[in-house]
């Protein structure tokens, strides 16, 4: 049993990962009352999510907080841009529906495909912002490269968010209480096992124990600068030995 309690057991991980996703969902939904604040909380929110896949053990609230500082002009652009174009094509749903006749309801669906493209985008702009340092144009090229490259993990996302939505149109209790808990932390986490490879497959090394490598690497190299100047003292007493 102490075991499973040590520092760096399996169990003593699960439970600092549990508590971490708790912590940061809660601080997510509050960031997020104010409406605005959301595209800046989805960003801080894979900081911390991809952060846990990755191994780390990360000061949420400190790490949640400085992303969400630091990406807050970008991510709100990049929400107001995504709100209007999906309220764009949802509106000319609606009329569509409503003002059309039926033999000219097929005039709907390039909207539904357009509004597919900007969920996709979405669902990989806010991770990339929370980890790369690329321009507003780069963000959204790449968003919808890796949309199209990764298309069943978008798709999976697409049926997940409609699975969601049927809920809570069918009972808001539910899906309401399974989100005040940890269900939003608990979706990032999930959908950042599949970011953090790829990203990876993209060129990216996402490590978070650089400090802890390069600790290792000088100790390496000092401990080989050591035994090179040891051989090379010990060659020089041989030769003052002859």
């Amino acid at each position: 049993m102490a075991s499973f309690f040590s520092p760096k057991s399996m169990g003593t991980k699960i439970l600092t990962g549990l508590t971490n996703l708790i912590i940061v969902n809660l601080v997510f939904i509050i960031t997020c009352i104010p409406l605005i604040t959301i595209g800046a909380s989805i960003t801080a929110l894979y900081r911390i999510t991809v952060s846990i896949v990755a191994g780390d053990n990360p000061a949420v609230l400190r790490e949640y907080f400085k992303s969400f500082k630091d990406n807050f002009v970008k991510s709100t652009l990049f929400f107001l841009l995504y709100l209007a174009l999906g309220a764009f094509f949802g509106f000319e749903i609606y009329m569509v529906r409503t003002m059309m006749a039926e033999n000219m309801q097929w005039v709907q669906y390039p909207a539904y495909f357009f509004i597919f493209a900007v969920f996709a985008s979405a669902c990989y702009a806010f991770p990339l912002i929370a980890w790369f340092e690329e321009s507003f144009k780069q963000v959204l090229k790449n968003s919808l490269l890796i949309a199209l490259t990764n298309l069943p993990f978008t798709i999976m996302q697409a049926v997940i968010a409609a699975v969601f939505i049927l809920l809570v149109d069918y009972n808001y209790a539910i899906p309401l209480s399974f989100v005040c808990f940890m269900g939003i932390a608990s979706i990032a986490w999930f959908y950042s096992l599949f970011l953090k490879r790829i990203f990876a497959k993209f060129g990216a090394d996402i490590n978070f124990n650089e400090e802890e490598e390069m600790f290792v690497a000088s100790n390496a190299s000092d401990k080989k600068s050591d035994s090179s100047s040891d051989e090379g003292s010990d060659d020089e007493s041989d030769e003052e030995s002859k």
